[in-house]
C-alpha cells in the first residue's frame, strides 16, 4: 500500500485553496479514481493544505495521473489551483511498512 501525499503552500492572502482541492476529490472519486483526503495544517507556512490518497501500488498510481490529465472536470480546476500557490506542489510518496 503507498500513500502519495501532496504539499500545496499558497501565495500570501491567496485564498479559495481548500475548496478547489475539495472539488478535485469530488471529481476524482467520479472517474474511479481513489479519495483524496484534503487537511489543512495548523503549523508551518499559513493556508498550507496537504492532500492524501492510498494507492494498491505505484503503477496503478501512475496509470492514473495520465486519465487526470486527460479529465478536463479536473485540469479546469488546476488551472484555477495554480496561480494560488507560492511554487509548486510537493509530491511525496510513503509505503506502508
Amino acid at each position: 500500500m503507498l500513500i502519495v501525499q501532496r504539499t500545496y503552500t499558497p501565495k500570501p492572502g491567496k485564498g479559495g485553496l481548500t475548496d478547489l482541492l475539495k472539488m478535485v476529490n469530488k471529481n476524482t472519486i467520479a472517474i474511479g479514481l481513489p479519495e483524496m483526503k484534503v487537511y489543512r495544517k495548523f503549523l508551518g507556512p499559513h493556508g498550507t493544505v496537504v492532500t492524501t490518497q492510498e494507492w494498491e501500488s505505484i503503477e496503478n498510481y501512475n496509470n492514473s495521473r495520465d486519465i487526470v490529465r486527460q479529465t478536463k472536470e479536473i485540469t479546469s480546476i488546476f488551472e484555477k489551483i495554480y496561480p494560488l500557490l507560492d511554487n509548486t506542489h510537493i509530491t511525496e510518496i510513503l509505503e506502508s511498512a
